[in-house]
């Protein structure tokens, strides 16, 4: 099958499948994602966070240790009779490597954007209130554009990757502190934010190529159910790809694309695509004596304005609530512009972690020396644009507030 999705390196495609796994079902992916924070065990995961009964959760853990997404840590004393619980720890968070975010389609990247972007948002203003009205100061988000070259954009997204992966080694020694004081963690959410946004307003060619059917008719199921069947299935995912870069029907496709398969097949992914809102008919045309349906890659309705609902006046007012409004209006015109996700190495990261008040210090420290990195990483490439490199704009956005809840996402 000539499609660059399945041609790329077979790693990258175990690594879809093996993620599939979580995402298969809502609730292992909360398993996972709160599992790499701290050790549990099903029945303390069922008293905490519900989800049905505890055998069903457990069997949920079964599966999920079969795959290597838990591990079992060590026995846990009931006090119940000598009864021992099994605790279980997840050795990683469930979020796409570089590698593996790579390979997805356009219009997956940007529908799994599109879902971090309305959690962040969300919890993210909920953190802000709480800040605000408990009188804490408000120096937790920032947002600023930096006008970069190629390089300084390479330099850029290594820095953000980089502090991301600090965030999770912060949290692991304010557990070993913890354990040694008694004291309690708080669960802190940390945003790292770098996309492209549009140079002078105006999308690159590829970007206008590349312009899925907006779909707001979606299933109700989360993005993450939605993404398994096809995260384990190059055929669709190959399909995909081609359908986000041009209009195609199930015979054209198969003629073109996937003639070792037969025409059966294709039309079945055609159908499962269509029918998890991934693809939708555009078109309808007479082929001879037959009707055929040409097909195209759908994209979310991201922009709508659930997290400025009701907000009191005294929030309005504030530098912070400013700054988050200018973080939602460059997404929202990079998402129109089709810069957003164009790129595979952009940089959107939402992050749950468990820390200590030594660790919440480190990391809004890590966030201040970032932010002094990068205005130096903009001075080189300045110096580099004048020279005659071509600029672009990266829109960066970090913050560090208290967790509403525990989601944790990321790419």
């Amino acid at each position: 099958m000539a499609l660059g999705i399945v041609t790329r390196g077979r790693s990258e495609l175990e690594k879809l499948r093996w993620l599939a796994i979580v995402f298969r079902v809502d609730i292992r992916h909360r398993i996972v994602a709160e599992l790499h924070r701290r050790a549990m065990s099903p029945r303390d995961f069922q008293r905490e966070f519900d989800g049905g009964s505890v055998s069903a959760i457990s069997k949920h853990f079964e599966v999920l240790v079969e795959h290597r997404w838990l591990r079992r840590v060590g026995p846990k004393p009931t006090g119940m009779g000598g009864h021992v619980e099994t605790l279980y720890r997840a050795p990683e968070p469930p979020y796409f490597e570089a590698g593996s975010w790579a390979v997805l389609p356009y219009s997956l990247r940007l529908a799994w954007s599109a879902a971090i972007v309305r959690a962040t948002e969300r919890e993210l203003r909920v953190g802000i209130e709480r800040a605000i009205l408990d009188g804490r100061p408000s120096r937790d988000l920032s947002c600023v554009q930096l006008i970069l070259d190629a390089l300084g954009w390479e330099i850029a997204i290594r820095a953000l990757d980089s502090r991301f992966e600090t965030v999770f080694e912060v949290q692991d020694d304010a557990k070993v502190r913890v354990e040694r004081s008694g004291r309690e963690l708080k669960k802190m959410a940390v945003l790292h934010a770098g996309f492209e946004s549009p140079w002078e307003g105006r999308p690159t060619a590829l970007a206008r190529a590349l312009a899925p059917v907006e779909n707001r008719r979606v299933p109700l199921m989360s993005v993450t159910e939605r993404m398994a069947p096809l995260l384990a299935d190059p055929l669709s995912m190959g399909i995909l790809d081609v359908l986000n870069r041009d209009a195609m029907s199930i015979k054209g496709f198969h003629r073109q694309f996937a003639g070792e398969e037969s025409e059966w097949v294709v039309r079945h992914r055609f159908g499962r695509l269509k029918k998890l809102a991934w693809a939708t008919v555009v078109e309808e045309v007479q082929r001879r004596a037959v009707h055929e349906h040409i097909y195209r890659a759908t994209r979310p309705a991201i922009l709508d304005r659930e997290p400025w609902d009701d907000v009191p006046k005294a929030i309005l007012e504030t530098e912070i609530w400013a700054t988050f409004e200018r973080f939602s209006a460059l997404v929202d015109e990079a998402v129109s512009a089709g810069s957003f996700d164009l790129r595979d190495d952009r940089h959107l990261t939402w992050s749950i972690v468990s820390v200590d008040r030594e660790g919440w210090d480190i990391i809004v420290g890590e966030m201040e020396d970032l932010q002094a990195l990068l205005r130096d990483i903009e001075a080189s490439a300045r110096k580099r644009i004048d020279a005659g490199a071509r600029p672009l704009t990266m829109t960066v956005a970090l913050a560090a507030v208290e967790a509403p809840s525990g989601i944790l996402m990321a790419p």
